[in-house]
């Protein structure tokens, strides 16, 4: 038995792209959280990046599961505007439990610091 069809993500789905690229200066600073058990060098996925596409998917309502990110992955504007290369399911979901959320923290508080600071009294 056939499941449902395969979900179409394209271009115009996702939304956001020009607030998370400047978000990424900041998220680059997490290019190294995760690496260490990395051992063989071949990571393709950077903690940076994973953001991101978390990001991308809060800001695209088309994107619904890590399935659809993956196809997100897959469009040439999100791949040059994130940096990121295509995804495997595998790496997207192993995500969650190698990288750590703690150092997130620092950069909310310098996004909200940054939107207190713009934001008129």
């Amino acid at each position: 038995m056939a499941g449902p069809p395969k979900r179409e993500i394209r271009d115009q789905d996702v939304q956001g792209l020009k607030c998370l690229r400047k978000i990424r200066p900041l998220l680059s600073r997490l290019r190294k959280v995760g690496t260490e058990r990395d051992r063989a060098g071949n990571r393709r996925l950077f903690t940076d990046q994973y953001c991101s596409l978390i990001l991308l998917s809060l800001f695209s309502p088309a994107i619904e599961s890590l399935r659809d990110l993956q196809r997100a992955c897959a469009l040439d504007t999100v791949r040059k505007r994130l940096g990121v290369s295509r995804v495997s399911l595998g790496s997207l979901s192993e995500s969650v439990a190698i990288f750590d959320p703690a150092p997130l923290k620092e950069i909310a508080a310098e996004l909200g610091h940054r939107i207190r600071s713009v934001r008129p009294a």
